[in-house]
């Protein structure tokens, strides 16, 4: 491939995609869709004309086969990228929205409701019995209780 490519290599509808891959700011999203999917369409027709040359054995410089799939892989880029950016600054801004709404909507916590004191545990529901945690007789009846009955 020449180090400068050719324009004359394209047709005249290539010659307007390329163009257009080169002033995207007035294309919306669908429009840039369209616009990426003709032109890889166009690449992979190239390309196929090229391994077709090649594999039937056909001799000859294909200079301007490669010229034309050269420049429409750099307009593919030109068009991937912008979409890639205005997609990334889309999504960001988006997303910084979206939190701010969301805690603008959340009420602050201020803290209990009441300021007693803490009262301690719950009463224990059965007082015959021995608290958890007792380690002499009173917790030996119990479990002896709990055992095997009465000793």
């Amino acid at each position: 491939m020449s180090k400068t490519q050719n324009p004359r290599a394209l047709d005249r509808d290539e010659a307007q995609m390329v163009e257009q891959s080169k002033a995207l700011a007035d294309h919306g999203p669908a429009e840039m869709r369209d616009l990426i999917g003709r032109l890889r369409a166009r690449r992979d027709r190239v390309q196929r004309q090229i391994r077709t040359r090649v594999r039937d054995g056909r001799d000859g410089p294909d200079t301007g086969a490669r010229d034309k799939k050269a420049i429409l892989t750099e307009a593919i880029a030109r068009v991937a990228d912008e979409m890639a950016a205005r997609k990334d600054g889309r999504s960001a801004a988006a997303n910084l929205r979206k939190a701010v709404a969301q805690k603008a909507e959340t009420p602050r916590w201020t803290g209990p409701d009441d300021r007693t004191a803490n009262t301690g545990p719950a009463e224990t529901p059965n007082t015959k019995i021995a608290p958890s945690g007792a380690l002499h007789a009173e917790g030996m009846r119990a479990a002896i209780a709990r055992a095997t009955g009465a000793r």
